[in-house]
């Protein structure tokens, strides 16, 4: 009896673990390039990693992108040089992520965006917690009623928010 206690306890405790994984592989044709951290800046603590998807744009249109712009993403913590399209993957410091300023430049375009951290939703509804009712057959000793909490904008890692950024599209002009 102890020991299913102990396992039913750790359960929790290990799938909290595999809700962090690590960012998910660039899309077709586009680098992954990794930030480098900033010499003799003491970051927050990293829960993860996240990515950043950048492409470069003319300025004024839409359905067209400028491959090969040359880029430099910078926040407080990190920096990164890059060819547009790029996915950059840099550290997760959830309620610390800081805002990615991005510079691009192709032949005499230039331009900047900067990229904000968002709360991501990992359950509930629409980003408040939810309550849940199970009633089941039980067993010979009657029926089984648990009641469950399903997550809000909290993410899987001990309680801090997961941070995610959307794409960034870049306007040179």
């Amino acid at each position: 009896m102890q020991n299913s206690w102990k396992l039913a306890a750790l359960g929790p405790a290990a799938l909290l673990a595999a809700c962090v994984a690590p960012a998910g592989p660039a899309p077709e044709g586009v680098a992954s390039v990794r930030a480098a951290a900033r010499p003799g800046v003491t970051a927050p603590i990293a829960r993860g990693e996240t990515t950043l998807l950048v492409r470069a744009v003319p300025a004024g249109t839409t359905g067209q992108e400028l491959p090969g712009a040359t880029c430099r993403a910078e926040s407080p913590y990190f920096l990164a040089e890059f060819q547009a399209p790029a996915q950059i993957l840099m550290p997760s410091f959830g309620e610390a992520a800081p805002v990615v300023t991005v510079t691009c430049r192709s032949g005499e375009a230039t331009g900047s965006a900067a990229a904000s951290p968002e709360l991501a939703w990992s359950g509930g509804l629409g980003g408040w917690p939810a309550v849940g009712i199970s009633v089941g057959t039980g067993s010979a000793q009657g029926v089984g009623v648990g009641v469950g909490w399903y997550g809000g904008s909290a993410g899987g890692t001990a309680g801090a928010p997961v941070v995610r950024y959307r794409e960034l599209r870049v306007p040179l002009s």
